[in-house]
């Protein structure tokens, strides 16, 4: 038997080819807006953003993060500098452990210094500065010291990483100029020259050359007038440290015009000469001592303490207790220490049985003892008022072959005199000196 379907029934449960294969295609597209929908909705990106992934992103956060805890754990150091003043009767030792050192540490920084500084020798004028690593949560690290012992140079001392302390010596080079300084005499050399704007340093090496053949007490008259042409010293920043070396100086006193210049032979000897080459040093000076008066003369006295008529076998010159007191000449310490009414003495043998005496001093220069040998010009005590003495100043004589001369009479040997081929150069080099004092500025020409 043969059953007939109806026709709609027919075409449903047997669809043509291309009608199952356009469902196909619909069902493919369905699906996959439907998975599109979900990606864009759930990971909630934006059409904006760089392509780059959430990996990236989230990496690139964490080392921000990173660095700036590692910025905080590595703080920069910060180092403050700490000056220590230096009081009086300080040692180096006390004043390390006053600035916040440990004794143990004090005395590692004092070893390093060893070859280069002796720490006896530290005093008041010294400067010094200390260093110290500081951190927010940590206790001050000491870092180093700087002690400046003048202005051209200085002891650095570091810590090394192994917590070891190096010291080192820096010396600072300073430049020098010529200057130029002239002005007459009111009342003294001393004050003229000061207030016309010569050093301390430089007057004295004037009053040197010039003592073998001046009397600063009889000799100077107000109306007297000088010139100076000197170096001096300055930092980089142009200022005056000191007086260097002077290079020509000529007074004019009593009608007698005496000029020196600074000359160094073939030979290396520096020296002062005149006009025509002699060198101006004689065996003795006659003042071993700067800007001071006599106060009595050698000769028949009455005894200023005894009070009867005594000869005077030498000069006395009165100067402020502590004025330096220079060897007349080169020689060798024959005797030094308390003598009598001479108080504190000194007595110098010298070439030709030439012997000087210094008395009544305050103290010795150091290193003088028996059997040294000095140099003319080398400080070999200072003035006082010890043994029989009014008043502080220097009791001074000159004896010869056993017997006190008068040493404002004295004729010594003269010093070197320049001949032949060292003259000529010589007399280049004084022409050179008076062009460059020509060509120069006075300092200020202001009396004294």
């Amino acid at each position: 038997m043969k059953f007939n379907f109806p026709a709609y029934l027919k075409s449903k449960t047997t669809p043509e080819p291309k009608r199952r294969k356009k469902l196909l295609l619909f069902f493919v597209f369905f699906i996959t807006t439907v998975l599109f929908s979900y990606v864009f909705i759930g990971f909630d990106f934006e059409i904006s953003e760089p392509p780059t992934s959430v990996a990236l992103k989230e990496k690139a956060g964490q080392t921000s993060l990173r660095s700036e805890a590692t910025e905080a754990h590595w703080e920069i150091p910060r180092i403050l500098e700490k000056s220590v003043a230096v009081s009086a009767g300080d040692t180096l030792m006390n004043l390390l452990m006053r600035g916040g050192l440990a004794r143990s540490e004090a005395h590692a920084v004092i070893s390093s210094m060893e070859e280069l500084f002796n720490p006896r020798r530290f005093h008041q004028d010294h400067e010094v500065t200390l260093a110290f690593e500081a951190l927010e949560h940590e206790d001050p690290l000491f870092r180093g010291m700087s002690l400046k012992l003048d202005v051209t140079q200085k002891i650095q001392v570091t810590r090394t990483p192994e917590n070891e302390f190096v010291a080192q010596k820096i010396v600072y080079e300073l430049q020098t100029r010529p200057v130029r300084a002239e002005g007459e005499i009111s009342s003294s050399l001393y004050s003229a020259a000061v207030n016309s704007g010569v050093p301390v340093e430089v007057l004295m090496q004037l009053i040197r050359a010039y003592s073998f053949d001046i009397d600063f007490q009889r000799d100077i008259q107000p109306g007297n007038r000088f010139e100076i042409l000197f170096e001096e010293l300055i930092d980089d920043q142009g200022n005056r440290v000191r007086g260097g070396a002077m290079l020509f100086a000529r007074l004019n006193i009593g009608g007698r015009d005496l000029a020196v210049f600074r000359y160094e032979t073939s030979d290396g000897e520096v020296d002062f000469f005149n006009e025509k080459g002699r060198s101006v040093r004689r065996a003795l000076m006659l003042t071993p001592i700067d800007g001071a008066r006599i106060s009595s003369s050698f000769g028949m006295r009455k005894h200023p303490i005894l009070g009867f008529n005594r000869k005077h076998q030498g000069l006395d010159f009165a100067a402020p207790t502590g004025t330096q007191i220079m060897a007349a000449g080169d020689g060798v310490v024959e005797f030094v220490g308390p003598k009598g009414d001479f108080g504190n003495y000194i007595r110098l043998r010298h070439a030709n049985e030439y012997h000087t005496v210094y008395a009544h001093l305050s103290r010795f220069g150091s290193g003088i003892r028996a059997g040294v040998r000095v140099s003319q010009g080398q400080i070999i005590g200072y003035v006082g008022s010890t043994g029989m003495s009014t008043g502080p100043h220097l009791h001074y004589e000159i004896h010869h072959r056993g017997r006190p001369v008068n040493p404002t009479k004295i004729d010594s040997m003269p010093g070197r005199t320049l001949a032949g081929e060292e003259l000529q150069k010589f007399m280049a080099a004084r022409k050179d000196l008076k062009t460059l004092f020509a060509s120069l500025k006075s300092e200020r020409k202001i009396g004294g």
